[in-house]
């Protein structure tokens, strides 16, 4: 049976579920406690066609929440759930919140990036795949990093195409950001190497030399649009992981 709420806890929810619906709303208590409402996305029309079915990502993620919860692996953990909604407690911030508090020493800043890569090779061990691991996507609280927007989640084979391209996510998501910043990718990928499944770090590898074309394309239509970040990263990020 779930555990009842906190009165002040479910009080904060009813009224936040009477409001309009939106994705994510956060739901703050008086005091300081926050925590995150997630409800399936409302879409129609191009947005559907451009994001997939809202109804099975949130399956998805509802299911990749237990999983790794059972599995005692670092994820947002689930405070209520209904049919289509699931409250879940802050986690703390995101990566690149930590990045760019002054507050957070360089040290520390590193340590939450190694335990991401660790965290990462764990749920690989799993037999799972996050599915989109962006940076943005793990939260870091000073003792543990939790993945979120596990929306693409899914089981998959240890050192497989899926968990490869896991690591090619990450690792784009932080050369966009970072691209003259390695050593926050720098101190994830280490801590995955020796925390993922043998032979994850090969299947990268192969996985990055596939995608070379991928490379080409981006630069030429870096040309077109030089001020992309997103599409410099990906001759950074299929070179470092080819390497």
């Amino acid at each position: 049976m779930p555990k009842p709420l906190d009165p002040q806890l479910d009080d904060a929810l009813r009224k936040a579920l009477a409001e309009p619906p939106q994705r994510v709303r956060r739901v703050e208590l008086a005091d300081g406690q926050r925590f995150w409402l997630k409800r399936v996305e409302r879409l129609t029309g191009r947005l559907r066609l451009q994001k997939g079915d809202p109804g099975r990502a949130f399956a998805a993620e509802r299911e990749g929440l237990h999983a790794l919860a059972a599995a005692g692996l670092p994820v947002a953990g689930i405070a209520a759930e209904g049919v289509d909604w699931v409250l879940m407690a802050d986690a703390g911030p995101i990566l690149p919140e930590v990045v760019a508090d002054p507050t957070w020493g360089e040290a520390e800043k590193l340590r939450a990036f190694a335990e991401a890569g660790r965290a990462l090779g764990r749920l690989h061990w799993a037999g799972m795949a996050h599915g989109r691991p962006a940076v943005r996507d793990v939260c870091w609280d000073g003792r543990a990093a939790r993945f979120i927007d596990l929306e693409r989640f899914r089981r998959a084979k240890r050192a497989g195409f899926w968990q490869a391209a896991d690591v090619v996510m990450f690792a784009q998501t932080a050369f966009t950001l970072w691209p003259d910043e390695p050593r926050w990718l720098e101190a994830a990928l280490g801590a995955y190497a020796v925390s993922a499944p043998e032979g994850a770090m090969a299947s990268v590898r192969r996985l990055a030399g596939w995608l070379r074309p991928l490379g080409w394309l981006a630069a030429g239509l870096s040309l077109l649009r030089p001020g992309s970040r997103e599409l410099q990263a990906v001759g950074l990020t299929l070179a470092r992981l080819r390497g």
